[in-house]
């Protein structure tokens, strides 16, 4: 599958605001189609010179918005080829600006490349994980108004999905140890397996008033909670533990990790053999 076909496979969306400007626009260049065609001929432009042929990026971007797309702003790793382009989205369309400009948001899954290559003894970066994981990049197309690609690639930057949204996040399967631990049982109690309910442990912070706790909260569900629905789970028990610790009042606590652990049980009757 060529980088063009991939990205015109993803999923394009838009935020509501976003998607009522480009409704209004019509049949322009701010309208939804016209828009969209942007939006992904511009992800993959990001895409080719991710996979090594940047051609394209440079030819609709401006320098540094190009180099700051493939290499992370104070970061020793950059996007290795062969990303997978999952999900596009418009983030924001603004024809009033001057110039007008158009927002775009896109997921997708890949790993990391150490940059520049590790010497012997070298440490890896801390923000490094060797294995695929999801990360979000961000970039800004200003309308330029001539030519047959009115746009112009001015700011963009990539990063970790932890990163932008500010937290860690971890799922997992619970151990047997700590299915022993939590239920009181002794070691050698027979078979385990997964059962459909997952704990969700959260770690949270209010910089105003410099307090931190967690919250917990086991929740039930076939399939799996995406990272997305755990987080909204998690917050009803963020603000109940805040309000029990401070009280009422005008606090922003904010997330810091999130771990999911889908917890073990004993076999439904009739599995055990």
């Amino acid at each position: 599958m060529s980088e063009f076909e991939m990205v015109a496979a993803a999923r394009l969306d838009a935020y509501p605001a976003a998607a009522a400007e480009m409704t209004e626009a019509g049949d322009g260049w701010f309208g939804t189609v016209m828009a969209g065609k942007a939006a992904r001929l511009a992800v993959t432009a990001w895409l080719m010179a991710v996979n090594g042929d940047g051609s394209a990026l440079a030819a609709m971007a401006d320098g540094d918005a190009a180099h700051w797309l493939l290499n992370p702003v104070r970061k020793e790793w950059v996007i290795a080829a062969g990303p997978l382009v999952t999900e596009i989205v418009i983030s924001g369309v603004d024809p009033a600006a001057n110039p007008p400009e158009l927002r775009v948001t896109w997921r997708f899954t890949g790993r990391q490349r150490i940059e520049p290559a590790l010497g012997p003894g070298d440490a890896v970066p801390r923000d490094w994980t060797d294995g695929e994981q999801t990360f979000v990049g961000l970039l800004t197309l200003k309308f330029t108004g001539s030519g047959g690609w009115p746009w112009r690639l001015t700011r963009g930057h990539v990063s970790t999905l932890d990163a932008h949204l500010g937290y860690t996040f971890v799922s997992r399967f619970e151990t047997a140890e700590e299915y022993r631990r939590r239920t009181g049982t002794s070691a050698g109690d027979g078979v385990l397996v997964p059962t459909d309910t997952y704990l969700l442990d959260a770690g949270f912070f209010d910089h105003d008033v410099r307090w931190g706790s967690s919250a917990r909260l086991e929740v039930s569900s076939d399939p799996a909670p995406t990272r997305e629905q755990a987080e909204k789970l998690i917050w009803p028990a963020i603000w109940a533990e805040t309000r029990r610790a401070l009280g009422q009042g005008d606090w922003r606590p904010s997330l810091s990790s999130l771990h999911m652990t889908r917890l073990l049980g004993p076999p439904p009757t009739g599995d055990a053999g």
